[in-house]
């Protein structure tokens, strides 16, 4: 990362898949790295281009993994994942990874991807009757909006039969526990969520 240096990151990759398997290298190699990646960028010693550098080679290994089962039919039909991340939010690597651990499970998982306002989410609700939204806050909505957010939400799912929201991330500390609605299931990492599925 440091010397911009995809080929060191390939060869890497690759002598790592020789002994593990894509989930162990994310879990032992990738979430440690980003872990501190994210110390670095605090303390300036990166600048963005590093972090960018770097994420988006992670997430290249992400997509093509995720590629390898996506053409699978679902196996699973009990839950629809819609995994997204909420407006002005832009960091997709843990979601993308839910995105691969889902599918490998063996649910249908529509993957929307970065800032998505919580109205572009209302044709879904006519597709679908068993929709689990999923969503990863990082950075937004921040301390001072998240439990309105998670109002909004309230709001958004007041006429749907089954309403599910999970969510994870940073962000989660700050709401309310106490006037949480009974469709939120707040998650501390991406493994917990799995455990789940």
């Amino acid at each position: 990362m440091m010397n911009f240096d995809q080929t060191i990151f390939f060869d890497t990759y690759d002598k790592l898949l020789k002994t593990k398997s894509f989930r162990e290298v994310f879990k032992e190699v990738f979430i440690p790295l980003l872990n501190e990646i994210g110390l670095l960028w605090q303390t300036d010693t990166i600048s963005p281009a590093h972090e960018h550098f770097i994420t988006s080679l992670i997430k290249q290994k992400i997509l093509v993994n995720t590629e390898r089962i996506q053409h699978q039919k679902p196996i699973k039909d009990n839950k629809v994942f819609v995994s997204f991340l909420p407006e002005n939010e832009i960091h997709d690597i843990g979601l993308l990874y839910l995105n691969y651990e889902i599918l490998l499970k063996g649910y249908k998982v529509i993957y929307l991807g970065q800032t998505i306002p919580i109205e572009s989410l209302v044709d879904l609700k006519k597709y679908f009757d068993n929709i689990y939204f999923l969503s990863y806050f990082t950075v937004k909505p921040d301390k001072s909006g998240i439990n309105d957010y998670i109002s909004d939400f309230e709001k958004f799912l007041e006429d749907y039969a089954n309403p599910n929201l999970w969510i994870l991330g940073r962000q989660t500390q700050y709401l309310e526990k106490p006037n949480l609605p009974k469709f939120l299931k707040i998650f501390t990492s991406i493994e917990e969520v799995v455990q789940n599925l």
